[in-house]
């Protein structure tokens, strides 16, 4: 199988985008120069077990805003970090916070582009290393289970903030991301499917010693966390806990049946490493990395973008992908059917993509290449750890290379390059952005006989007078370039007159897209 150049493909990607965007766009470029962040805001509490005993555990996110955007309607992405649900070096692993080197680069990318960015903790607590299966794959699905919770509890916090809190972040509460990596992954998947207890009480869900479901209402909550069990302290009670759009990065579904095109599943993508050892790429095991013990099978992210395609529940995404489509979207439907092979980790057969999940391609087995870290910090860090704790930056470092050999910060950004280049469209037409929303091909079409549309002079070097039937005035106009993009955003014309000013357009074909009550039009009109 040909290797794909990473570097090469978004060379050809990004140059493509600058000769289109002279002009910079809102969620599409880096257009703030800084990003301004609050660090530990509580957004709710609840019981923890990590350390055995039930006790009450604050939930903390760091928030990042554009420095001097003065928007109070933006889309928010809550960002939920990867750790294998315990704490970070104690799990064996050097990432696992809310400071990982990937999560404030994504946020503060994101940030930059106008989003809101929350990086968030959730509670954490399992027992990987017991003999009894039973007890791996009860307390793992406990630990998502917690943290499904965890993360509604958080997109009800923003919506409480909004409605009663003067919206201190300046969010549009329908426009909500949850974007998990790794084991965050787990959690965004979930969050998006999960919306009946019934889902969990499943024949690999339920203890074969006892019979029982390993997850019970009683103890440890309803799936959103709004009741007071023994486990689970509510939050924000009344605010819907649903948002707009899953990502999941490198984690995985519990299983694909939790996907089954409800109203309120949102709009699902995300990316994997073909060969990740740690969580399937399609359908496969979950299994200890320290013991190579089987835990539970589960559906990678193949499966289940496959699914949520299939139910529905992207078709708001079929401009990205007909539109004059990116060379990232282009190269996964060159690829999605090509045969993969995975029986060595495992993994049922499958084929290298579907539409709206990027596959990543290493050498040999690897994970978390957008991931990276210093080593002088790790050992700074380590060495602050009581002795008791028997931690060795060395060894950590050295377990972190076996999936990432060629670890480094220039490696890791390309990756993250890649990753919000796919991202961009999907954002902008999943979360219906108007400042970067691609033409739709799904509206109804204006009586052209009645509205009497025209547009002159056309060809123009400066303005353009639009004008059409009095008694069918125009309610909205867009301008798009000829990639789909929109470039002009005019709301509230509702008149029968707009005169067009070129401004810095540069020279080009457009599209002139009119609402009318009836449906729209459109004219392709010329700046020279």
């Amino acid at each position: 199988m040909k290797k794909v150049n990473i570097p090469i493909l978004l060379f050809l990607f990004c140059s493509g985008v600058s000769f289109l965007h002279a002009q910079t766009t809102r969620y599409v470029d880096p257009i703030f120069s800084g990003v301004d962040k609050v660090s530990d805001v509580v957004y709710g509490t609840n019981v923890s077990v990590l350390t055995g005993a039930p006790a009450a555990l604050d939930l903390k996110m760091d928030v990042y805003t554009p420095a001097g955007d003065t928007e109070t309607d933006r889309p928010v992405v809550l960002y939920l970090h990867t750790g294998s649900f315990l704490p970070q070096y104690l799990n064996g692993q050097i990432t696992g916070g809310k400071l990982d080197s990937t999560v404030v680069e994504i946020c503060t990318r994101l940030a930059k582009r106008g989003y809101v960015a929350i990086a968030a903790t959730y509670r954490q607590g399992w027992l990987p290393t017991s003999p009894d299966q039973n007890v791996r794959t009860g307390s793992l699905l406990q630990a998502a289970y917690r943290g499904i919770q965890d993360a509604r509890t958080c997109v009800r916090f923003l919506r409480k903030n909004v409605a009663e809190g003067g919206n201190t972040y300046g969010i549009d509460p329908d426009k909500i991301v949850m974007w998990g990596q790794g084991t965050g992954g787990y959690i965004s998947l979930g969050a998006a499917f999960l919306d009946d207890y019934q889902e969990i009480v499943i024949d690999k869900f339920i203890n074969t010693a006892t019979a029982l479901p390993f997850v019970v209402e009683s103890v440890h909550g309803d799936i959103y966390g709004t009741n007071t069990t023994p486990l689970n302290s509510p939050n924000h009670v009344g605010y819907s806990s649903d948002f707009a759009m899953a990502i999941n990065m490198g984690g995985a579904l519990a299983d694909s049946s939790w996907v089954d095109g409800a109203d309120n599943e949102p709009v699902t993508m995300g990316y994997h490493v073909v060969t990740d050892p740690f969580a399937p790429f399609g359908n496969g095991p979950v299994i200890v990395p320290t013991t190579n013990e089987f835990v539970v099978s589960v559906s990678g992210t193949r499966t289940a973008v496959q699914f949520a395609n299939e139910a529905g529940t992207n078709d708001i995404l079929e401009p990205v992908l007909t539109m004059s489509p990116d060379a990232l979207t282009q190269f996964v439907t060159a690829v999605k059917n090509v045969p993969v092979n995975l029986a060595a980790l495992g993994q049922a057969p499958t084929t290298l993509g579907a539409d709206h999940i990027y596959p990543f391609r290493v050498v040999g087995l690897g994970s978390g290449p957008w991931d990276w870290w210093n080593k002088p910090l790790l050992d700074a860090i380590i060495a602050q750890y009581p002795p008791q704790f028997m931690l060795n930056s060395e060894t950590l470092h050295m377990n972190g290379l076996i999936t990432n050999p060629d670890m480094s910060a220039t490696k890791a950004r390309l990756y993250i390059d890649t990753i919000m280049q796919y991202f961009i469209p999907r954002a902008c037409q999943g979360l219906q952005l108007e400042e970067c929303l691609l033409v739709s091909k799904t509206e109804e079409i204006a009586n052209e006989d009645l509205v009497q549309l025209s547009v002159a002079p056309n060809p123009s070097s400066s303005d353009m007078l639009i004008q059409c039937n009095a008694q069918t005035p125009m309610m909205d106009l867009q301008v798009f370039n000829m990639n789909g993009m929109l470039v002009r955003s005019v709301r509230g014309v509702n008149t029968n007159q707009y005169r067009l000013q070129r401004d810095n357009l540069p020279p080009g074909m457009y599209l002139v897209k009119v609402r009318f009550e009836q449906g729209f039009l459109a004219k392709r009109v010329v700046f020279n």
